[in-house]
């Protein structure tokens, strides 16, 4: 696997402009240092020109990779201007390949022309098997599963979502799950994966607001007697149950115990006691989702 420090290199490396001899042309090499692996071992390498000057005749720009000691003409890609490619095959049991790249190209000046050549600095190109493709979904309310796919995983692995530790499920090599935490919501929060080897960036996640139940909406009884609240949240509560903070402005009015749903339970019932006379409401709250208020009367016997 690769370490963090080396993965974070590979992404820097991905629009690194490379170090030249001349002025005359701008060279990016647009190959990750870190590639995934695949099956067939054929991986495209690319490489973007650019003239920094009026004297260079950009018809005669010629691209070439000088790869495994030997020399192979790179073709300019259909698409994009400026943009060279070479698809290479990796010699099989081997994890990695260094490679440079040439410039052939000519200045006019004068109506003189010139033949001039560049050669870059050498590049490095290596193979993960440890990778996350992507997640299933690009939003979700707090407290829903989402599925991320991809290469390499182990019952190690934990996602973090914004900087927080969300519930995660190991399914396969190639397939875990997680609980989204609860953060406010409508905002996008990075998702990254992260073993004792390292950390890999798999994307963005929304959280949209989640909805908290409650049931009855509304709650009148009288002082000693007991009533039952009734909290259902759309989706199953994560492995650790989901903890609910509920806040009252009458609390000499109403006693009520913690709220919790049950992991891989959608409700629980909590009983609630009136103690003294009084009106006003509880309030349901929970990061990353919509506040619910209940209105409370408790009268005297």
């Amino acid at each position: 696997m690769m370490n963090a420090t080396k993965l974070k290199l590979g992404l820097s490396a991905l629009f690194a402009s490379l170090l030249l001899a001349g002025c005359d042309l701008r060279i990016t090499n647009l190959t990750p240092e870190t590639v995934n692996e695949n099956p067939s071992g054929h991986y495209d390498i690319s490489v973007l020109i650019e003239p920094s000057g009026s004297k260079v005749v950009e018809d005669s720009i010629r691209a070439y990779i000088v790869i495994d000691g030997q020399i192979f003409p790179m073709s300019p890609s259909p698409t994009t201007p400026n943009v060279f490619k070479y698809e290479y095959r990796l010699p099989p049991n081997r994890r990695e390949a260094r490679y440079y790249f040439q410039v052939d190209y000519q200045l006019e000046k004068n109506q003189v022309t010139t033949e001039r050549q560049e050669i870059t600095d050498v590049q490095q190109m290596r193979l993960t098997d440890r990778y996350a493709l992507s997640l299933d979904v690009e939003r979700a309310p707090a407290g829903s599963r989402v599925g991320l796919v991809g290469r390499g995983f182990s019952r190690n692995d934990r996602v973090i979502v914004g900087g927080e530790e969300a519930e995660t499920v190991f399914h396969s090599s190639n397939s875990l799950e997680f609980f989204v935490p609860s953060l406010p919501h409508s905002r996008n929060y990075n998702v990254q994966l992260v073993d004792a080897d390292g950390t890999i960036n798999v994307g963005s996640l929304r959280i949209d607001a989640g909805t908290i139940r409650v049931s009855p909406d509304q709650v009148s009884f009288t002082t000693g007697d007991r009533t039952t609240l009734v909290f259902t949240i759309p989706t199953e509560a994560p492995p650790g149950g989901l903890y609910i903070d509920v806040l009252t402005d009458i609390p000499e009015s109403i006693v009520m115990p913690e709220v919790i749903i049950p992991g891989g339970s959608r409700s629980v019932n909590v009983s609630v006691e009136a103690s003294r006379p009084g009106r006003g409401s509880l309030f349901v709250q929970k990061p990353g989702y919509d506040e619910v208020r209940i209105p409370v009367t408790v009268t005297g016997r």
